[in-house]
């Protein structure tokens, strides 16, 4: 390792290994009734089969209870970050991406329909009148994943990062992760110049980054920035297989509901409604390269 600038440099091409007393997710004790085990933080099988080959990830002890946890998500958030576009457009050209994505969708299950993630496309009907006149609107999408479990993965994720960068080679232990888990929202490939995506990088661009973090050719990304005022506020932002997006904040709850008030909402346009039923859509804002300065250091080129 070397220091530049305050930052320290870690090699690319080896893993970093913590020697870590208590899970580097929930923070327990291990003892006889809590077992250790092995993580990679950035799973082989979530990013494409060989783009870990050489590359950089934190390997750190876990209680099995969260081993297991983090396991279960990453299964159909893998496969379905992966898959093309419903215009058959993958999120870049990589036979790696296109063999891999192909095979997990057959083998992996959506924890939203119970069946194969390739056989989880979803539909809906909605019927509609106006006097005389009765009308029919059918839609489709791809296999969708619950926010719930995104926002769950991404809570794992920044855990462990931060328990990386306040670890202590002393104590074998990392900082305790500070105050509460705020997810902003998340997008894919497709929608990351939404009004919520595009807020987070300017209101943060200017904090004080804690780390900046790209491995697995790039099918894995991780930044996390403080607020320079002084107050207990971390920002954090994923990127999984370079179609997912999940940002959001982690601190003091007074200091979170700040941030809130000047979250913008997503604007929807209802195009279709029932007794009971509605459908709303809002049209999806692709980002340009120049603009996208999500793991971007203040001052450094695109």
């Amino acid at each position: 390792m070397s220091e530049t600038g305050g930052w320290t440099d870690i090699p690319t091409n080896q893993p970093m290994r913590l020697s870590n007393q208590n899970c580097a997710y929930c923070g327990q004790e291990f003892d006889a009734s809590l077992h250790k085990t092995k993580e990679h933080v950035v799973a082989r099988r979530f990013v494409p089969k060989g783009s870990m080959d050489g590359a950089w990830n934190l390997i750190a002890n876990a209680c099995e209870p969260c081993n297991r946890a983090k396991a279960d998500l990453e299964d159909d958030i893998s496969a379905i970050t992966m898959l093309p576009d419903q215009y058959g457009r993958y999120a870049v050209e990589d036979p790696r991406l296109k063999e891999t994505a192909e095979r997990k969708a057959a083998k992996s299950g959506s924890r939203k329909t119970g069946k194969a993630v390739a056989k989880s496309g979803e539909t809906s009907t909605v019927e509609a009148s106006s006097g005389s006149l009765k009308m029919s609107f059918g839609f489709s999408a791809n296999p969708q994943i619950d926010q719930k479990r995104i926002f769950s993965l991404a809570n794992f994720h920044w855990r462990a990062f931060f328990y990386m960068i306040t670890y202590s080679k002393e104590t074998q232990r990392g900082g305790c992760v500070p105050g509460q888990f705020m997810p902003v929202g998340n997008a894919n490939r497709m929608d990351w110049g939404n009004d919520q995506m595009r807020w987070f990088m300017g209101a943060t661009d200017e904090w004080d980054p804690r780390l900046k973090l790209v491995t697995a050719d790039g099918y894995f990304k991780k930044s996390i920035r403080r607020d320079p005022s002084g107050l207990e506020v971390w920002a954090w932002a994923l990127e999984w297989n370079q179609n997912q997006r999940v940002i959001g904040f982690a601190g003091k709850r007074e200091c979170l509901d700040v941030m809130a008030e000047d979250l913008p909402m997503l604007r929807t346009t209802t195009i279709a409604q029932s007794p009971g039923r509605f459908v709303r859509y809002r049209k999806e804002i692709p980002l340009e390269p120049e603009d996208d300065t999500l793991f971007r250091l203040s001052g450094e080129g695109s």
